[in-house]
This record gives structure tokens, sequence and C-alpha cells, in this order.
């Protein structure tokens, strides 16, 4: 895996909190192709983690990243091109082969960020991260893992899309059973999308049957689960215009 060197000079001339970072890690698709390098006679495009290369076209790319947390600094620790999503074997071997890079080079590496994809959840749990206790130790130091906030709304959406949430008793100032479904917000927003003032005026049809490219902008989650769609719901169903008086307000 190709490696790029910290600036150790500049870390060197920081502050005592200063070189504490997160290491964010994610991939990519990029396209195949191959070209020429001149300057270190070799072709590529093909697969190469650094130690290892394959005569595969590399259609992804991984790249580790540390960026500062009381500091606003970030630097490209490493990357590698591979073919299809990395395995969650190779993944954990890429990773503690960065902390080490890190450890060595000055940042002081005290969380992970990264989306919930199937390869990273798995490889983070083989470096010792579990649900109840989200961190792990690494020659002796604790790092905590942190799921992508961003993907975490577009998986609550989504979730949203395909079960309704029941609400337990004691926890709303009603008795009565209380289920929250993505049907409410939907014959809602057909009511409104036809009223010349219209309550919910940031949501289309994207917002609320999100395809191919759509399901991926967090921008169009966001815009769903925020306190004014909540808000407006609740002001609906005190008026008793829409059965929907449990909804999540995030």
């Amino acid at each position: 895996m190709p490696m790029y060197s910290v600036h150790c000079s500049t870390l060197q001339k920081m502050s005592d909190r200063d070189p504490y970072c997160c290491l964010l890690f994610d991939e990519m698709s990029i396209r195949e192709n191959v070209c020429f390098n001149q300057k270190l006679d070799s072709i590529e495009g093909f697969e190469d983690c650094g130690t290892e290369r394959t005569c595969n076209f590399a259609n992804r790319a991984l790249l580790f990243m540390a960026r500062g947390l009381h500091r606003k600094w970030k630097q490209p620790v490493a990357y590698c091109f591979i073919r299809g999503s990395t395995n969650a074997g190779l993944l954990k071997k890429f990773f503690e082969e960065v902390l080490c890079t890190c450890q060595n080079a000055g940042p002081y590496v005290i969380a992970t960020v990264c989306d919930m994809g199937a390869n990273n959840v798995s490889a983070l749990q083989m470096m010792g991260a579990t649900r109840r206790e989200p961190f792990f130790e690494f020659r002796n130091q604790e790092i905590v893992t942190v799921y992508d906030p961003p993907h975490l709304l577009k998986c609550t959406r989504k979730l949203f899309r395909k079960y309704d949430v029941q609400f337990k008793p004691e926890l709303m100032p009603t008795q009565l059973p209380l289920t929250a479904k993505w049907e409410h917000i939907l014959n809602v927003y057909k009511w409104d999308k036809y009223n010349v003032v219209r309550l919910f005026y940031k949501l289309t049809d994207a917002h609320l049957a999100p395809v191919a490219q759509d399901t991926m902008k967090v921008s169009l989650a966001a815009q769903v689960m925020i306190h004014t769609v909540g808000a407006s719901l609740c002001s609906l169903a005190s008026q008793a215009k829409e059965h929907c008086s449990a909804f999540i307000v995030l």
C-alpha cells in the first residue's frame, strides 16, 4: 500500500493537543483505465496494494486520511487500488498498517470514522470493537469507532421506509399505543403539494420516493427527517387532519 509521509516538522511545531486526530477511511468507485507512468516506469490502473499487484483492472480506490480534532489540518495517509470491495481481513491488515504509520510519524489517533459498509463493520469487529463497547485497543491505546453521521441519517430514512416505529407508552404523554409510519409523511405530502401555500415546501417526490442517485443524497434524507416536518405533522394531528400523532422528532 503506497504511503504518504506525514509532515513531521509541522507536527513538531504544534501544541500538545493539536496532533490529536481521527482517522477516516472510505472506498470510492473509479473508472477502469490504464496509463503508463514514465517516472516509475510502470503501467498503472491494475490492483495495487503496495506490496502486491495483480492483473485485474482496479475499479475502486481505498483512502485513509487523518483529520485534526483541535486544529484544522488534514493529511492523506495511505491509498490503494482494488477491484471490488475490500474484504474485512485485508481491510484490517491495511488498518493496522496505517495506525502503525500514524503512531510512528506523530499524529495521535483517538477515533476512526467510516460508513456502515459490511466490510467496515466486520473489520472493526475483528479489531475488537462491539456494539456495546464501540472501541478497540491498539498498542495499549484506546481508539473509539464512529460511524459517519450522514450515512446514519440515510440508514434511518431507509429503515423508516421499511419498518414502523412503536413507542413505549411510558415515554409518551398518553397510555395509548403509538406508532410512527412513513405512510404518515407520504399521505400528508400528497395532500400538501397541491396547496398554494405549502407546509412542506422543500419536499418533492425525490424526497419521498428516492431512486438511483437520489438514494445517496444526504440532503434529501435530512430534509425529510428534520424537526420542521415533525412539528407540522404534530400540528395537523392535533387538529385531527391526519392521524399521525406519533412521529420521530429528530
